[in-house]
């Protein structure tokens, strides 16, 4: 279903985003490195998992925004249900895969006679990744949200992907990211000092959806719903979303499932949410100065000037240009802010408006 919340994993579910899904599938069967990037809310998730199931792949899925802290045992758990998942949707490869992984350490997986492995020490994800790589075929190992694993403090992970690029043919990698300057400021990709450093990839971004297209799948999923919706309606909610998949599906969703049928309770909802993450955001950054600039950009678009300006005025006086820059290119790099022509706006219209509340 379109309006369904969860992310999709059929392609008729994924509305039309036939382009990047063949990118990704291509890229899935021949890419030792595939990044999916994009805004928050336009569909990574659900690209990624319609195309594993499109490619005819063994693959691991790997949702690290399970991990609560990035510590070794949140991490060690993600991978282990990952493997688990696998074992599950591969039946004609589950002996071979218990075999592979016998006695490495800090693994206990479901078999026929109950659960077995080895619990004592701790996982070796160098050592996991060898003996998924010695299976002798191609498997994807996709990360979504990989760069939470920036937070870890006990393994590079970075060098690992390297490793396992140069070193372990049979691996393919598939890394998703929302802040998808903090993805490769993670992965060192631009950085002649980073491990990977000069590795070839493949890049598939997902997009805005056109007003026309916006129209077109609000029109389609409430079809498919066998609910009616104005037409004055939808196109207002085309006007307040500006193409974000995500908030057109939970626009389209509360109307069907949760009857808020005011599209200005279901922006206020919205902008809570975004509200909420924002917060969060902003006290993981440790610094005022992010507030004072996204409830300017709450305003419009302005540029560098305007926003050094506002911050001084908020201070009381004067910044160093590199101090705001640095604020700025934080911002750009999360997926938040962008720029375009020398100004700076909010990307997202629900967070703009969130960020008014700031």
């Amino acid at each position: 279903m379109l309006f369904s919340p969860e992310p999709k994993t059929r392609r008729e579910d994924l509305y039309d985003f036939n382009r990047e899904l063949s990118a990704l599938v291509s890229a899935l069967r021949a890419e030792r490195l595939t990044l999916v990037t994009g805004l928050r809310r336009t569909g990574k998730t659900s690209l990624l998992r319609v195309a594993l199931g499109e490619a005819g792949v063994t693959y691991l899925y790997v949702d690290v925004r399970l991990s609560l802290y990035a510590g070794y045992r949140d991490i060690a758990e993600v991978f282990a249900r990952s493997l688990e998942d696998l074992l599950r949707r591969e039946p004609s490869l589950a002996d071979r895969l218990r075999e592979a992984l016998r006695g490495l350490k800090g693994l206990d997986l479901p078999g026929p006679a109950g659960r077995q492995g080895d619990l004592q020490g701790r996982l070796s994800l160098p050592e996991l990744f060898t003996r998924l790589n010695d299976l002798g075929e191609p498997i994807v190992v996709a990360v979504d949200e990989a760069k939470e694993l920036r937070k870890a403090n006990w393994l590079r992970f970075d060098r690992l992907f390297a490793y396992a690029y140069d070193s372990l043919p049979n691996v393919r990698l598939v890394l998703t990211g929302s802040q998808f300057g903090l993805l490769y400021d993670f992965l060192g990709l631009e950085d002649p000092r980073a491990p990977l450093f000069g590795r070839a990839f493949q890049e598939v971004r997902t997009r805005r959806l056109s007003p026309d297209e916006a129209l077109d799948f609000l029109e389609r999923g409430f079809s498919e719903s066998g609910v009616r919706c104005p037409g004055d309606l939808m196109e207002k909610a085309v006007d307040a979303f500006d193409g974000i998949i995500g908030w057109l599906t939970y626009f389209g969703h509360l109307y069907v499932t949760g009857g808020l049928r005011d599209l200005e309770d279901v922006v206020r909802a919205a902008s809570s949410l975004a509200l909420e993450e924002l917060r969060n955001l902003i006290s993981s950054l440790r610094s005022p100065r992010y507030a004072v600039i996204l409830r300017a950009l709450a305003e419009g678009r302005a540029p560098w000037a305007a926003i050094r300006r506002r911050l001084e005025d908020h201070e009381g006086r004067g910044l160093n240009p590199a101090t705001v820059s640095q604020l700025l290119g934080t911002l750009v790099k999360l997926g938040i802010v962008e720029e375009v022509n020398g100004e700076y706006a909010i990307a997202d219209p629900v967070y703009r408006l969130a960020a008014s509340r700031l």
